[in-house]
């Protein structure tokens, strides 16, 4: 999931406002992105990842840097991106639908099979360690980078992924 050694070439012209970059680098972000948003934001994943975008696309010429720092970049306004989210719905609750608006509402489609293992970690591990196994294996993001997108240090992040894939590991094998 990267765009390698031609980075620095899609970048560039992604920066001068060329769609085929801008395409290039949202079709390798654009996925771990959703789903990481999926997983935090649930229905509000949509609305959520459009924004972080419109933010990438608008801060675009400014960044500087290599292709991990660049997914670090986009993460970090994901994050952000949500948090203003969740700040908006405290100050603004919205009216829950019933059972009955529910069952009247048609099946909107099936997602890729990963959703289930991202509901399943959001399901199984507190907020903290999800978010850091979220942004490790579905992002695919490298533990400095995790690490700068949750205000971690890297030794943390990495203590924290051990915990979480135990406490994991754990629960599934007392499953079986």
């Amino acid at each position: 999931m990267s765009v390698g050694e031609q980075f620095d070439e899609v970048l560039a012209a992604a920066q001068l406002g060329e769609d085929w970059a801008v395409a290039v680098l949202f079709r390798d972000l654009g996925p771990p992105v959703q789903a990481y948003l999926r997983a935090r934001a649930g229905a509000d994943a949509e609305d959520v990842a459009s924004q972080t975008w419109l933010e990438v696309a608008r801060g675009l010429h400014r960044f500087e840097g290599d292709e991990s720092g660049f997914r670090g970049w986009v993460f970090t306004i994901a994050k952000r991106r949500l948090a203003n989210e969740r700040r908006r719905r405290t100050r603004r609750p919205t009216e829950l639908l019933g059972d009955d608006d529910l069952a009247s509402w048609d099946d909107p489609g099936t997602r890729i099979e990963s959703d289930d293992a991202v509901r399943r970690i959001t399901s199984l591990l507190p907020e903290d360690l999800a978010e850091i196994v979220l942004l490790r294996v579905v992002a695919g993001l490298p533990v400095e980078e995790v690490a700068q997108v949750t205000g971690r240090r890297a030794g943390t992040v990495r203590v924290m992924q051990h915990r979480a894939l135990k406490r994991l590991a754990a629960v599934l094998e007392a499953e079986v």
